[in-house]
């Protein structure tokens, strides 16, 4: 595969030449006297030397005078062949091209006179050698023209092809760069010929000090050559006349200048005089970042993409004699005929435009490159009108591809790069990142089809069965698959010959005075990927050869064992590091080479030998982290790393690790623990591995945490938090901490590990935040709050932080902005000036520089830290006059007000690109601080569940639910909306009407039933056993609050609570609450079981010290809201379980009649109005339909139980006294025009007929407070009769919104049964039954049945008097 030389050098190296380059030129000789050659070249060297001594070195990047040069074969190589070869060099010939050619009798033109100049430039010497001209006149003699086979053709090559051959000795050295041995008595020569300019690379002292020195060595002018056949026209060739560095460097020249080149890009280094412009660019770089600029002058320096092309020519084995001309003439005209010209029988017929792209596979665009035109006839045979086309078979692709590369390349040239040179180049490739990535160019390797015809790619395994071979290759078409290793060098070459043509043109432009505009750039990117599959591919193929015992290509393989190895350990890290970096990785690489790593590892341990160090091992798990690669060789990799520092007590065979690669270690177990799927056979395996690498990382940390860098230190913690390791659960989880969290067989242990840890970090970072960069403390940040470690220095760091991120707000990125801000956040660092900070950068100017998800972390960061925008109501443009929202002007004035305007117009523009997360966390944020935005929640609403929607497919429980919650949400804020605003907002109706209405309003009934319908049927699919309590509750509050009732979903959740309430999980008071809420608000009829299972559960959370549930025992799990809505839904469902009433009697008015104690105790400012007028609602229904509990309510209750509303309090006996009326009556239209048509038919009756608790108390003897209180009404009442008639408007129903509904269980008569879409809800039905307890007959009036008589006198008097009767 590789050559294990890091020299290979085939001839004495003449005095090299500094002076000018020469016209490029391809000069071909006649057949000359060995004598009088032998001679001539004699005296050229003596003179030369004589002059080399005296001349002075002169770099000119090759703009200096052209001067001709002319070099013969080298007298020392041609003294060195027997007779045989001459005879046979003598009279051997090939035909190519329908020309005969003799490798020492080129043809040229009749009477041609070649004038052999021997120019020797500055040389001031006497002799009469120091200016020598030899003229040689010759005719040329025609070669008689003759058809051969392709065999015969093959075997002529091969003839020639001896020329170049010698047989090779492989050393058993360890690693690259062995030295082999040659016959060539001047292979020494050779190999200090290339190690004196390897010494003069290493001098140079920036990028451009290399290109001109590559240029000046391989210019025509150079007498320079390490070929082993040198001619004439060797002089004459220069990187750019000849291909693969024209026989002017070899493999390790490329190698270190490619290597060092790269490294002088790092640092910034184009230039040793920085003002220098790069030789091809006509435009200065705005980048202010040195190692950019570096990169990009590289990039678009001709110079460049000339040493990437002459090395990507070596790499493919391409003959350095070969002239650019000529490679061009064979690539295109013998690709052409053989692929394009075949009998159209082979390979089958397809497509034109498929044809298209065969012929022109891997962009090789071959016609394009010459200038030939683009002439189908040319190039394609169709056999029918259709525009169908014969594609060539794979026999045929490969058979041509290895004439061709025959042709091209000697056996000697082929597999010319050692292992070290290898990685050196991919390095280097991938450190100017000109390599494009796998998404952008595809991956391109070798496929052939296995023994039981499944296709196997990525390898080549042929077992030097050439025969065997074409039989298994399989017949596709694919841009980007090769039949063999020739075709994919072809490929190679093809790309280079593009490039050279596009610098050409690119030449020829700047000549006639035009700019250069690096058009050759993306292909010169192309070909740094395909030299780097072609790369990969040999690797594969190698290991592949030698896992299976199989070295039949090398020769002297059968001395070799299998243990002798081509990359050393550091050589396979660095080429899993380039591929890695450049994105062109794949798991058969990887694994190939993480194999080989660890049993080349293994074979050395077993006899004694030194282990890999610790930054191979940690760049091997680094390069696997970073190009997303799983699978059992890295798992494996990680287990080996694992065991070698427990057995070594922290050491890596007796080498310590360094911070960073513990850091880049621990970086890549978390990155690849991230990746992993679910329900894997290696997860134990890996996470022991990862916990035990771990620890260590942890232990290391503590002992030398000055040691370890930012970066270093932050890099850990990350890795700590994203494993979840050390993880304290008692802090919880949120939104964005719900993560898979590693396995480990002592919890408790690596938590209190790494409490230590970052008790050390803490301390030791915080005197030092002003050394860490910004994502650095990005890291640092997330990391403490995603493990939950709060503690005092915990809490002075995120300050910290906080200050750095006020202090230098320019630095931090956009994801670090948003980072940050949620960490703040969730560690509860509510810090204004950070927060304030970072609002400020997401500013309508510049927002859409920042990804979806920094933009959905910074506004939910706001909403948790309760930094409302100074203008809550700018973007209500439902309720909101015009008049009275805030201008433009205003809005950019408040930072967080534009920071929510700025993330709102990205959603609305370009919703596609958030994720379910993040869409969730942005609508979440505007709902959580009570911002309405009409116009962002309709597009989102549309984007869901429009014909081509999202849909909620891909949603989270957790997001399902809180995406419902803020559509909720969204609609109830109009309560307060009307509240602030009053008669100024449009809305005809209030309470839970105007919710609904506005939900409408806002985005459309149909959507918004839409919506909720697919989130439903989404979370049923979901399975309801994922989703958390809370999910659970948000969900269900969401469909109550709009009155909106999927049947299917709330009974799947019904059994869902049961169950849980049985296996004891536990619920926290709010979720109760919601639950119970929504099931009684919705009159969706829960099963009594439910109720009595809550009882049981509430009762066993809120017992106290003697197993006695008091004030304090329950405050501890409620609020008083939340008991009283508990209650009330108790009633609404008329299920009472003795020990849940007294609990919540307990907990709302306690059991000593003192409302102050009761505000201590629960923390809160009394109950609301809505509340205490519940409890008479609770109250009365409990005394009539389970007076056995003999529940009251306090003497003189309501008065100082209510909210204090920001007036003091008194010592006790100063109580508030609350207003007689707790309702707020509205007479609709509807509701007068009723009254008028009962009226008409004889009816008597008053409208909003109030029943008061006096009333209660003394007519029916029910147990109400003395204190009157209004909290009963009737619309329209016959007092007389006890009559009253309820006009039941839309806010008196709920909405069935799903097809597999049943109708109502309980009806107490046939006017309570499911009408259609719509069902009486729970307020309601409670109302109903109380005032038929209170001796009252209510009628009931759907305003839907009134409104379709249309206004009909007639019929709205029968209809009203249907109704009496």
């Amino acid at each position: 595969m590789f050559s294990s030389s890091s020299c290979t050098m085939r001839t004495p190296q003449l005095p090299k030449r500094n002076n000018s380059s020469i016209l490029m030129t391809s000069l071909h000789l006649k057949k000359i006297p060995l004598l009088l050659l032998t001679t001539t070249l004699l005296l050229v060297a003596a003179a030369t030397r004589r002059s080399n001594s005296n001349s002075n070195s002169r770099h000119d990047n090759g703009q200096s005078s052209s001067k001709f040069f002319v070099m013969c074969f080298s007298s020392s190589r041609l003294s060195s062949f027997s007779s045989h070869h001459r005879t046979t060099l003598k009279g051997a010939s090939f035909r190519y091209n329908n020309r005969q050619y003799h490798p020492l009798q080129q043809r040229f033109a009749a009477d041609s006179t070649i004038k052999a100049t021997v120019l020797l430039h500055g040389a001031k010497s006497n002799s009469s050698a120091d200016n020598i001209t030899k003229t040689i006149k010759s005719r040329s003699k025609k070669a008689s023209p003759k058809t051969k086979t392709a065999t015969a053709t093959k075997k002529q090559s091969s003839i020639t092809n001896t020329i170049h051959s010698q047989p090779k000795e492989y050393s058993k050295q360890k690693g690259s760069a062995a030295t082999s041995t040659y016959t060539a008595t001047g292979n020494q020569a050779m190999m200090m010929a290339a190690r004196q300019y390897n010494s003069q690379l290493t001098k140079c002292n920036s990028v451009s000090e290399l290109l001109s020195s590559f240029m000046e060595q391989t210019s025509s002018s150079t007498s320079t050559s390490l070929s082993s056949n040198n001619n004439a026209n060797d002089n004459k060739s220069s990187a750019a006349t000849h291909m693969a560095g024209a026989q002017k460097l070899n493999s390790v020249n490329f190698s270190t200048c490619l290597h060092r080149l790269a490294r002088f890009a790092a640092k910034g280094s184009y230039s040793s005089t920085p003002s220098s412009p790069p030789p091809s660019s006509s435009s200065n770089s705005n980048n202010n970042n040195p190692k950019n600029d570096a990169r990009k002058q590289v990039l678009s320096d001709p110079r460049f993409a000339l040493l990437v092309c002459s090395m990507a020519e070596m790499a493919s084995g391409i003959d350095p004699s070969i002239s650019v001309k000529i490679g061009n003439e064979i690539v295109t005209t013998e690709w052409k005929e053989n692929y394009c010209g075949c009998d159209n029988s082979i390979g089958g017929n397809i497509k034109y435009e498929e044809g298209m792209m065969m012929i022109r596979e891997a962009d090789d665009v071959l016609n394009d490159i010459v200038g030939l035109s683009g002439n189908d006839d040319n190039t394609i045979n169709t056999n029918n009108d259709s525009g169908v086309i014969a594609i060539p078979s794979v026999e045929t692709r490969f058979a041509t591809a290895e004439e061709i590369m025959n042709q091209l390349s000697t056996p000697q040239t082929k597999d010319s790069f050692s292992s070290r040179e290898c990685s050196n180049v991919c390095w280097a490739l991938a450190k100017l990142r000109v390599v494009p990535p796998s998404s952008a160019f595809a991956l391109g390797r070798v496929v052939v089809i296995d023994d039981d015809g499944d296709d196997e790619s990525h390898s080549d395994d042929d077992n030097g069965d050439d025969g065997g071979r074409r039989r298994r290759r399989k017949n596709f078409l694919s841009s980007r698959q090769f039949v063999s290793l020739d075709e994919m060098a072809l490929d190679v070459v093809s790309s280079t010959l593009q490039v050279r043509m596009q610098l050409f043109e690119e030449a020829r432009k700047r000549k006639s005075g035009g700019s250069s505009n690096g058009a050759w750039i993306p292909e010169l990117s192309r070909l740094a990927g395909k030299v780097m599959d072609l790369i990969a591919v040999k690797i594969i193929i190698e290991y592949g050869k030698r896992n299976n015992g199989d070295s039949s290509d090398d020769d002297t393989s059968s001395s070799s064992s299998s243990t002798n190895t081509i990359f050393n350990p550091q050589e396979m890290a660095s080429v899993l590091w380039a591929y890695a970096k450049s994105d062109r990785a794949d798991n058969a690489l990887f694994s190939t080479v993480a194999a080989e790593l660890i049993r080349q590892t293994g074979y050395e341990l077993e006899r004694g030998g030194q282990g890999p160090r610790p930054q191979e091992l940690s760049n091997t798990i680094w390069a696997f982290a970073t190009a997303g690669i799983r699978g059992e060789q890295q798992i494996e990799s990680v287990r080996f790393a694992a065991d070698a520092l427990d057995e070594g007590e922290g050491l890596f065979f007796g080498n310590a690790f360094k911070p960073q690669e513990l850091a880049n270690t621990g970086w890549a177990l978390a990155t690849l623990h991230s990746k992993r799927g679910e329900g894997t056979s290696t997860e134990a395996v890996e996470d022991d591995g990862i916990v035990r690498i771990l620890r260590w990382i942890a232990k290391d940390i503590m002992q030398r945490v000055e040691s370890f860098k930012p970066q270093e230190i932050s890099n850990s913690v990350w890795a700590f938090s994203t494993v979840g390791f050390g993880y304290d659960a008692s802090c919880g989880t949120n939104a964005h901490n719900d993560y898979v969290h590693v396995a480990t067989d002592d919890p408790d242990g690596d938590k209190e590990l790494v409490y230590d840890a970052l008790e050390v970090i803490a301390e030791n970072a915080l005197s030092r935040l002003h050394n860490f960069k910004a994502q650095e403390l990005n890291n640092l940040a997330w990391g403490f709050t995603r493990l939950g470690h709060r503690t005092e220095r915990t809490e002075k760091l995120l300050k910290g932080v906080a200050k750095e991120l006020t202090e230098r707000t320019w630095q931090f990125k956009p994801q670090d902005i948003g980072t940050t801000l949620w960490s703040l956040a969730t560690a509860e660092c509510f810090d204004q000036d950070a927060f304030m900070a970072g609002a400020s950068r997401l500013n309508l100017k510049h927002i859409r520089s920042f990804k979806p998800q920094e933009m959905s972390n910074t506004v939910w960061a706001l909403a948790t830290a309760g930094f409302a925008p100074k203008h809550m109501r700018a973007f209500d443009t439902t309720l909101v006059p015009a008049t009275q929202r805030p201008s433009a002007k205003m809005v950019m004035s408040d930072p967080v007000t534009e920071c929510f305007a700025a993330v709102a117009s990205e959603a609305m523009r370009r919703p596609q690109d958030f994720k379910d997360q993040e869409l969730k966390d942005v609508i979440w944020a505007f709902s959580k601080i009570g911002v309405r935005h009409p116009a962002l929640f309709k597009k989102v609403a549309h984007h869901l569940v429009a014909a081509n929607g999202r849909g909620f497919g891909g949603f989270s429980s957790q997001g399902l639910g809180n995406t419902l919650w803020s559509f909720a949400k969204q609609a109830q804020l109009s309560l307060e909306v009307i509240d602030s605003l009053g008669d100024s907002v449009k809305l005809g109706s209030t309470g839970r009407l105007a919710v609904y209405e506005t939900s409408c309003l806002d985005i459309g009934e149909k959507a918004i039933k839409t919506l909720f319908v697919r989130a439903a049927e989404g979370g049923i699919e979901l399975g309801l056993d994922r989703f958390t309590n809370q999910d659970l509750s948000n969900t269900v509050w969401a469909y109550s609050t709009l009155g909106l009732l999927h049947s299917g979903f709330f009974k799947a959740a019904e059994n869902q609570v049961l169950k849980r309430l049985k296996n004891l999980r536990p619920f926290k008071g709010q979720e109760i609450a919601n639950i119970l809420w929504s099931f009684a608000t919705l009159n969706a009829q829960p099963d009594p079981a439910l109720i009595d299972a809550l009882s049981s559960y509430i009762a066993s959370v809120c017992s106290g010290k003697k197993g006695v549930a008091d004030e304090y025992s329950i405050s501890k799990i409620f609020k008083r809201q939340e008991l009283a809505n508990v209650a009330w839904s108790c009633a609404v469902v008329g299920r009472y379980p003795e020990e849940l009433m007294k609990i919540l009697y307990a907990g709302i008015v306690g059991t000593a009649n003192d409302p102050n104690r009761m505000k201590q105790i629960f923390n809160d400012d009394g109950l609301q109005q809505s509340s205490i007028m519940t409890l008479y609602y609770v109250q009365l229904a409990a005394d009539i339909e389970a007076s056995k509990l003999r529940l009251a309510l306090p003497t003189g209750f309501p008065n100082g139980w209510g909210e204090s509303e920001g007036h003091a309090r008194g010592n006790g006996d100063d109580l508030i006294e609350m207003s007689s009326s707790m309702l707020t009556l509205t007479i609709s239209k509807l509701q007068r025009d009723v009254s008028n048509t009962f009226t008409e038919i004889g009816f008597e009756n008053v409208l909003e007929h109030v029943i008061d608790t006096n009333e209660i108390k003394d007519e029916y003897g029910v147990s109400l407070p003395q204190t009157p209180q209004e909290f009963l009404s009737i619309d329209i009442a016959n007092i007389g009769q006890k009559v009253g008639v309820e006009v039941d408007g839309p806010g008196h129903f709920v909405r069935l919104i799903d097809d597999t509904r049943k109708s109502s269980k309980k009806v107490l008569d046939s006017q309570f049964a499911d009408k259609g879409e719509n069902r009486v809800n729970g307020p309601t039905l409670l109302k109903h039954r109380l005032l038929t307890h209170l001796g009252w007959n209510i009628i009931h009036l759907p305003y839907w049945e009134y409104q379709s008589l249309g206004g009909d006198r007639d019929k709205e008097r029968k209809y009203c008097q249907s109704l009496l009767r």
